[in-house]
C-alpha cells in the first residue's frame, strides 16, 4: 500500500510538472551533445596533465594497493623516478607537436587525497585500462560527461529550491551552453568531482531547514567529508554548511548542529591523515607542509582576473562574456537580496565560502580552482534574468546581453568579420532605445509584452551564439582561443 501510494503521488507530480520534466530532459540532451563534441581534443590532451594523475593514482591503488602519480613538488618525496608514458601519443614525434618532459613519478603519491583518484581509477579499470598508457582522455573524460549531467540536474534542483522552477531551468540551460562551463566540465579534475557534492549538500541543508529532520543534516555533513577526500579545497563545503546552520538553523539546536556538522565533515581530513600515516607518515607530513609553502599564486589583482578572464587550464584563458555577466548578476542579486531572500542568502554563503577558500589556497594560476564558482554565479545569472523579465529593466538586460554577444562574435568572426554586422547592430540599438523610451512613457500591458518578446528573442539568440561558439572549438582552433 505504501509503495502504491508513493507511486501514485509521483505520477500525479509528473503529470503536473510534465512541461518542466520535458524541458529539463531537452536541456540535458543538449548539454550532453555539446560536451561530447570534440571532448577528447578540446582542451588538448596533456594540456592539463593532472587529468592523468587522478587516473594513475586510482588505478595503482586498485592494482597494487599503493598510489603512484606524477608530482611537481620538489621536496618531501623519497622515491622519485622519471618516465615517458606515451598516453594519448603525447611523446610521439610529429610536426607542430609540443615537447613534453618525462613525468616525474613517485610512490606513494600524496599530492591530493585519494577520493577522486579512486573514482577515476575505478572507472578506468572498468573500461579495460590496466596500464597508465591506457588511460587516455578519450576514456577518462567520459566519466566527466556523466558527472556533468548529474551536476546539471543538481543545479536545476538547487535553483528550483532556492527560487523557483524557472530559475532552475534557466540555470540548467546556461550551465549546458555557456562555453566556459561546457569546456571546463569535460576535464578530469577534482573540482568537477566535488561540485555535485557541494550542490547536493546545499540541497540537503535546505531540506533540513524546512523539515527539521537530522538525517538531512547528517547526509549533508557526510558529503562535506567526501568533498575533502576529493580535494582539500572541498573544505569550502563544510564551511558553507556551518554558515548555513548559523544563519538558518533552529535556535535551540544551533550549537549541537554546529558540533555535529563539524565533527562529521572534518572526518574527511582526518581520514586523509590516517591514509598518509598508513603508507608513510614522514613523507606524507613533508609533502603536506611542502604544499603549504608553495608559491602563493593569488596576487593582489587575483579577483579582477577571476572576473574578467575565465582561465580553464594552467595556460589557456577563455574570454567569456557569459562569465562576466554572471559575476555582475551575482553582485546585483547578493546586494539587493542578502537577508531579504533566503535563497540568495544561501547562494551568497556558498559563494563566499569558496571565495575565502580560493584566496587562502592561493592557486589562482590554475584555471580549475575557479570551477566551483561557476554553478553559483550561473544560478545568480538565471535569477537576475528571471527578475528583469518580470520587472522590465532594459539597461541591465542590454548590459548583460552585450557581454556574451561581444565575446562570442569576436571568436567566431574576429574584428574585421564583425564589421559586416555593424549596420544591423546600429539599427538594433536604435530599436532598443525606442523600446526603453516606450517602457518609460507607456505604462501599458501590451508594451510590457513587446518588451518580453524582444527579451526572449535576444536570450534565444545568445543561446544559439553560444552553441555555435562551442562547435567552433576543435583541435586546431583551440590553439588560438583567447
Amino acid at each position: 500500500m505504501v509503495w502504491a501510494k508513493m507511486a501514485k503521488n509521483i505520477w500525479q507530480l509528473a503529470k503536473k510538472e510534465i512541461f518542466v520534466i520535458l524541458a529539463l530532459g531537452l536541456i540535458l540532451f543538449l548539454g550532453d551533445k555539446l560536451r561530447s563534441y570534440n571532448y577528447a581534443t578540446v582542451p588538448h590532451p596533456a594540456e592539463t596533465a593532472d587529468e592523468y594523475n587522478f587516473a594513475w593514482a586510482g588505478l595503482s591503488l586498485i592494482k597494487q594497493g599503493v598510489p603512484i602519480g606524477w608530482t611537481g613538488i620538489e621536496t618531501g618525496y623519497k622515491n622519485i623516478w622519471y618516465e615517458k608514458i606515451n598516453v594519448d601519443g603525447i611523446f610521439t614525434e610529429g610536426p607542430g607537436k609540443p615537447i613534453y618532459k618525462a613525468f616525474r613519478l613517485t610512490e606513494p603519491w600524496f599530492d591530493k587525497p585519494p577520493g577522486f583518484a579512486l573514482l577515476v581509477g575505478t572507472y578506468s579499470y572498468l573500461k579495460g585500462a590496466r596500464e597508465f598508457v591506457q588511460t587516455d582522455v578519450g576514456i577518462i573524460r567520459r566519466l566527466m560527461l556523466k558527472i556533468a549531467l548529474v551536476t546539471t540536474v543538481l543545479i536545476f534542483l538547487v535553483g528550483t529550491k532556492l527560487y523557483n522552477k524557472w530559475v532552475g531551468l534557466l540555470a540548467a540551460l546556461f550551465y549546458s551552453v555557456v562555453p566556459t562551463t561546457v569546456v571546463s566540465s569535460r576535464l578530469v579534475l577534482a573540482e568537477n568531482g566535488y561540485i555535485p557534492l557541494f550542490l547536493a549538500a546545499i540541497l540537503l541543508m535546505d531540506y533540513y531547514i524546512k523539515k527539521k529532520k537530522k538525517i538531512f543534516l547528517i547526509l549533508a555533513s557526510v558529503l562535506a567529508a567526501i568533498a575533502i577526500l576529493f580535494k582539500l579545497s572541498g573544505i569550502s563545503v563544510l564551511l558553507t554548511l556551518l554558515l548555513i546552520v548559523l544563519a538558518f538553523g533552529p535556535p535551540k539546536e544551533k550549537l549541537k548542529d554546529l558540533i555535529l556538522v563539524f565533527a562529521i565533515g572534518i572526518s574527511g581530513l582526518l581520514a586523509f591523515f590516517i591514509y598518509g600515516a598508513y603508507y608513510d607518515w614522514t613523507v606524507f607530513k613533508n609533502v603536506f607542509f611542502a604544499q603549504a609553502n608553495l608559491l602563493y599564486g593569488a596576487g593582489a589583482e587575483v579577483f579582477i582576473s577571476v572576473l574578467v578572464r575565465s582561465k580553464v587550464t594552467a595556460t589557456k584563458f577563455l574570454s567569456d562574456g557569459w562569465i562576466l555577466a554572471a559575476w555582475i548578476a551575482t553582485f546585483i542579486i547578493s546586494f539587493t537580496e542578502w537577508k531579504k531572500e533566503k535563497g540568495s542568502t544561501i547562494l551568497t554563503i556558498g559563494l563566499f565560502s569558496y571565495l575565502v577558500t580560493f584566496l587562502i589556497f592561493g592557486s589562482e594560476g590554475y584555471g580549475w580552482y575557479r570551477f566551483p564558482f561557476l554553478p553559483f554565479i550561473i544560478i545568480a545569472l538565471a535569477r537576475l534574468i528571471e527578475k528583469i523579465f518580470s520587472e522590465p529593466n532594459i539597461l541591465v538586460f542590454l548590459g548583460i546581453f552585450l557581454l556574451p554577444f561581444g565575446t562570442g562574435l569576436h571568436k567566431l568572426y574576429g574584428i574585421e568579420g564583425f564589421s559586416k554586422f555593424v549596420p544591423v547592430l546600429r539599427i538594433f540599438l536604435i530599436f532598443i532605445l525606442s523600446l526603453f523610451a516606450g517602457t518609460i512613457f507607456i505604462n501599458k500591458r501590451w508594451m510590457k509584452n513587446i518588451y518580453r518578446l524582444v527579451f526572449l528573442a535576444m536570450l534565444a539568440f545568445l543561446v544559439l551564439l553560444a552553441i555555435k561558439e562551442i562547435h567552433f572549438f576543435n583541435i586546431d582552433t583551440w590553439y588560438y582561443i583567447t
